[in-house]
């Protein structure tokens, strides 16, 4: 109810001494009666206070206790008049400073029935809400069964409110609503994430409403905000009028019944690709990513195509999750940086780590996987929550992994093929070997020592490498070519 209810209530003969038209039209959530010189534990948010004024004793009283009741969020102060014979003029000039809306109640009117009059009025407000609500979420159930999206019935209620709603996930991908820019998604998610109860609302700026999970399972939520441009507000101009949120709720219950069945179809999708074996999976960025923590991996993955969008996912014997979607990866590793960087505040002591490899185009996508990979492993020694690296391609080997598999492969064999047959033959080590003298910079010594051979037998091995490929260690472009042999096979 309205405190302009109150007022208009004849039979209480209750009379305004400040306040306008837009003050009696706050909202009157419930009742309190309280006379402590801190009534801050006694009261609570959209209150009307009852008090008898016991605890003014000077003018500074007056002052403390209405600052107290602003700072708890009252809606009003409702004095009575029994003690002093009237409402004392500080009193008023406190409530005036602080706008605070100050009632005086006729000392033969006791509290108690003003409180049983609000009682009854309220209970028969929230019953009709309570019936008209579930009269509203049986329609939208048949709109939905009927075929109508969800998209449709959010913008139907957003016009009987004269609001604009979406609907938008954790990372601020947005489902239904039309466009908005990332600085707006940045203030939204972060209201979401740092709510401590739903609906969350910052002053003048959106209302947040929970799908279905309420305070847990933040990482993959979905939300639906109600802006309150163009809407009635309420009196404190914090948010979008309660009625108009309360409605919006009800239609939140039925979008997480329409996401459970999303995400059953998406499970099923998920089975169904994974079984494939010649799905399509370029052209495209690759993008690799694992997480550390209590991140479930069919979590991972969704997080992955709610962000890329148009994208194929899979999952890879490591439990990593692998997506190729279009676009560059100069774009791509934007996008994922600033949306999974939303959930930073919700990831806890999880971490999630990115990696972003070249285009591939289907031949190559064992290169391109295995960039996007080694990203990842660079991703590991930031200490950032969320790190989205991406494969340079400033270094042979990196751009060598962009090669297709099948001409990497045919290079290697072409230079180490009989190098490999004689190892398969004799079990010599001359593959071992040689990667270990290019990795000691073709020092023998060290070579000999981390092999833990005589230093015959390394020169021995070389000499046997060199006979076998055609290539002299002792010049560097064998040495290199031997060298990007060596890493094709990897």
């Amino acid at each position: 109810m309205l405190l302009r209810d109150v007022v208009e209530a004849e039979e209480l003969g209750i009379r305004v001494l400040y306040g306008d038209d837009e003050a009696l039209s706050r909202p009157v959530l419930r009742a309190c009666t309280t006379d402590m010189p801190d009534p801050t534990r006694y009261v609570s948010a959209g209150s009307l206070v009852f008090s008898g004024l016991v605890w003014r004793r000077s003018a500074e009283d007056s002052d403390l206790f209405v600052k107290r009741l602003v700072g708890a969020g009252v809606s009003a102060l409702a004095a009575g008049e029994a003690l002093f014979g009237c409402v004392p003029d500080d009193v008023v000039d406190a409530c005036a400073r602080h706008r605070m809306p100050l009632l005086v109640v006729p000392d033969e009117v006791p509290f108690s029935r003003v409180i049983e009059y609000m009682t009854g009025r309220m209970a028969g407000a929230r019953m009709d809400r309570l019936r008209t609500g579930l009269a509203r979420q049986r329609q939208w159930l048949a709109a939905v069964a009927d075929g109508r999206s969800v998209g449709e019935l959010l913008e139907r209620l957003a016009q009987q409110y004269g609001v604009r709603a979406r609907l938008i996930t954790a990372t601020g991908t947005i489902i239904e609503g039309g466009c908005l820019d990332d600085d707006a998604l940045d203030r939204i998610t972060a209201i979401a994430a740092g709510a401590v109860r739903f609906p969350a609302a910052a002053p003048g700026g959106p209302v947040v409403l929970s799908v279905g999970r309420g305070l847990s399972e933040r990482l993959d939520a979905w939300y639906v905000v109600v802006h309150p441009d163009g809407a009635v507000r309420d009196p404190d101009g914090t948010g979008v009028d309660p009625e108009c949120v309360e409605a919006f709720e009800e239609l939140a219950s039925v979008v997480a019944l329409d996401r459970t069945r999303r995400d059953e179809r998406r499970r099923v999708a998920w089975e169904l690709a994974d079984r494939a074996t010649d799905r399509a999976l370029g052209p495209g960025v690759v993008v690799v990513a694992e997480a550390e923590g209590d991140v479930p991996v069919p979590t991972l993955r969704g997080l992955l195509e709610d962000v890329l969008g148009e994208s194929v996912t899979s999952v890879d014997a490591s439990g990593r999750v692998v997506a190729v979607t279009p676009g560059s990866d100069t774009e791509v590793a934007r996008v994922l940086r600033r949306r999974l960087g939303r959930l930073t505040p919700v990831l806890g002591r999880a971490r999630l780590l990115v990696g972003v490899g070249g285009r591939c185009t289907g031949d190559n996508i064992v290169g391109a996987v295995r960039s996007a990979t080694a990203a990842v492993a660079a991703a590991r020694n930031d200490t950032a929550a969320v790190c989205v690296c991406r494969a340079e391609l400033d270094s042979a080997v990196g751009l060598l992994s962009t090669l297709p598999d099948a001409l990497r492969r045919s290079y290697a064999d072409r230079l180490l093929g009989d190098v490999i047959e004689h190892d398969r033959r004799t079990d010599a080590g001359l593959l071992t070997t040689l990667e270990t003298f290019l990795d000691c910079d073709g020092s023998w010594r060290r070579t000999a020592d981390r092999l833990h051979v005589h230093l015959n037998t390394v020169r021995y091995r070389i000499g046997k490498v060199e006979a076998l490929t055609g290539r002299s260690l002792t010049r560097t472009g064998d040495r290199f070519d031997l060298y990007l042999a060596l890493r094709s096979l990897a």
